[in-house]
């Protein structure tokens, strides 16, 4: 079958980047997850490659083994996401996690251990529990990095390469995975073939393995402690202080700029600046500082004298891409920098 060669390459795919993600230095926590569930795929893949080409093989106990091994996958995004986002180490409370793979292959050992007598499966709702299971890991999941993105937007202002924008790639690769795995539940359409997914699931571990071999180290977020008294008469004193930075000291224009360095140059605690900013600019930190730089573009855009480069503008003003920039400016301005500085000249 045309499907074996595909999943072969798949596999070795996924075992060359398995070992290349557990042998990185940079996020080796949150790397050796996934190095970890990308060798289950692997054994995943290689055995339906060898019950296609002899389904009375004497590995079949492998085979029906590895149909479990879906219940490990919702469970491994999420473990993977807060590894990533949260930085909390693996525990044997962990292992909780893993309860659905465990009771689904303990539930049906003996048609584990003896596949050739095809007799009665020890659990009538494997469908449904499954993907009801593991999506609502995957969901878990996108939570988590929903609010560590929160987080982020709180705290830096300059967000490129830790917005953790390849964990989107996963996500839209797990909806299509466990979309196609419903449809073939749900359609009995005998054209439509189950190794379908095992195509998707190829394809995604190559990509997911390259994006995951490329990121920059990423550091913990600290959670901002809130005393159970804000002093709000305090406010003012505050936006005073970073209005003076602004303008002044112009510190928006560090590209590296966190709320805890403009915390400890203004004087005042953490939470205080940001509540300030939040409350009273109704923003977060990064909204914040990238409006103080794209005012400084503007100016800059619309002076005929200046003969820098749109890009080289951005990156005085304190951006660090040519993307990020452009977002930015079109959000605040409703136009592109190309299209203000052209009708700002004129």
């Amino acid at each position: 079958m045309s499907f074996t060669y595909i999943y072969a390459i798949g596999a070795a795919q996924g075992l060359i980047l398995a070992i290349a993600l557990w042998n990185k230095k940079v996020n080796k926590r949150s790397n050796r997850v996934l190095s970890v569930w990308m060798l289950l795929l692997v054994v995943d893949l290689f055995m339906k490659v060898i019950y296609l080409n002899n389904p009375q093989t004497v590995l079949l106990p492998g085979y029906v083994l590895v149909t479990f091994f879906p219940f490990l996958y919702g469970s491994f995004f999420y473990l993977y996401i807060r590894s990533i986002a949260v930085k909390t180490t693996l525990r044997w409370t962990d292992m909780v996690h893993f309860f659905g793979f465990t009771f689904m292959a303990g539930a049906n050992i003996h048609w584990i251990l003896n596949p050739w007598e095809n007799g009665p499966r020890a659990f009538g709702y494997f469908d449904l529990s499954l993907y009801l299971y593991s999506v609502s890991y995957v969901v878990a999941g996108l939570i988590t990095i929903r609010r560590y993105r929160k987080k982020l937007e709180q705290q830096q202002s300059n967000t490129d390469g830790i917005a953790l924008v390849w964990i989107d790639v996963m996500a839209y690769f797990q909806a299509i995975i466990w979309s196609v795995a419903v449809s073939q539940w749900l359609l009995s359409i005998t054209t439509y073939k189950v190794w379908v997914i095992y195509l998707v699931v190829a394809i995604w571990m190559t990509v997911m393995g390259y994006l995951a071999l490329l990121q920059q180290n990423i550091k913990p977020l600290k959670t901002i402690e809130m005393p159970a008294n804000v002093e709000d008469e305090r406010f003012p004193e505050v936006d005073a202080k970073l209005t003076q930075l602004m303008e002044k000291e112009h510190l928006y224009l560090e590209p590296a700029l966190s709320i805890a360095q403009l915390a400890k140059k203004s004087g005042y605690p953490e939470y205080l600046v940001s509540l300030v900013i939040n409350q009273l600019h109704q923003q977060t930190f990064r909204e914040y500082i990238n409006e103080l730089r794209v005012i400084a573009a503007k100016n800059l855009l619309k002076n005929p004298e200046n003969k820098q480069t749109i890009l080289d503008i951005a990156y005085d003003c304190g951006f660090t891409s040519k993307s990020t920039f452009n977002s930015a400016f079109k959000r605040i301005v409703h136009s592109t920098p190309s299209e203000f500085k052209s009708a700002a000249r004129s």
